[in-house]
């Protein structure tokens, strides 16, 4: 099982099955019960919400692999990023909208009935994002690159991790992006399999940094890294 999990192609395998369960669970709600609008069963949001804890729960646990180390500030950098992803999964750029949709636009920075202090804790959200990603692609980018190449499971499972967040973010922005350009939408059963991609995809991208963590850890373990 070890030599499975430590495999390059192991998280791609895992979201393949987790998926087509997901799939199919949803498939079976919807013709036996008729439902689909999936947020309405409340599951994509418990599960979500499950596994952004097991993924804190990873963090905390493997602490002693980061600290004391030179790998201290990239384990700050994962946990300020794991907040800042469970409280935009709670709907926190809202939070900040006052008079506006989102906080996450640039139509907000340009709205006059938006307060500046408003503006100004936005601004200050995203470049702190942006810098923290920055700073840890800088820091590891290098190492990312040749570990991929050399079939260094865990960068294999962060590529598959940033592969699929991008499938999920297109995903949700795709019903809405083909109205505004095209004036069409979605058919119902076209965007119930979209929303299963969407909100599916986005539960499990947890689940893969929770893989690539321990993946890590074991390669410590063996020092193979």
């Amino acid at each position: 099982m070890k030599k499975f999990f430590m495999h390059p192609l192991f998280a791609s395998t895992f979201l393949i099955i987790a998926m087509g369960l997901w799939f199919g669970a949803c498939y079976f709600m919807r013709y036996r019960y008729g439902a689909y609008d999936l947020d309405q069963t409340g599951a994509p949001d418990a599960l979500t919400y499950l596994f952004f804890g097991m993924a804190f729960a990873t963090l905390i646990a493997l602490h002693s692999d980061y600290m004391k180390t030179p790998r201290q500030s990239t384990y700050f950098g994962l946990i300020f990023l794991w907040l800042v992803t469970l409280l935009r999964e709670m709907g926190a750029q809202h939070w900040l909208a006052i008079n506006d949709s989102t906080a996450i636009k640039i139509n907000y920075f340009k709205n006059a009935a938006v307060p500046f202090y408003g503006k100004m804790i936005a601004a200050i959200v995203i470049l702190s994002v942006v810098f923290v990603i920055a700073f840890l692609f800088y820091k590891n980018l290098k190492k990312m690159v040749k570990g991929f190449f050399k079939f260094n499971p865990m960068y294999w499972t962060i590529a598959t991790f940033g592969g699929w967040g991008a499938v999920t973010q297109i995903a949700d922005r795709l019903n809405s992006n083909l109205a505004k350009y095209t004036g069409e939408r979605l058919s119902e059963p076209a965007l119930f399999f979209i929303t299963i991609i969407e909100e599916g995809g986005e539960s499990l991208l947890p689940i893969l940094f929770i893989i690539a963590l321990l993946q890590f850890h074991q390669q410590l373990k063996e020092k193979k890294i």
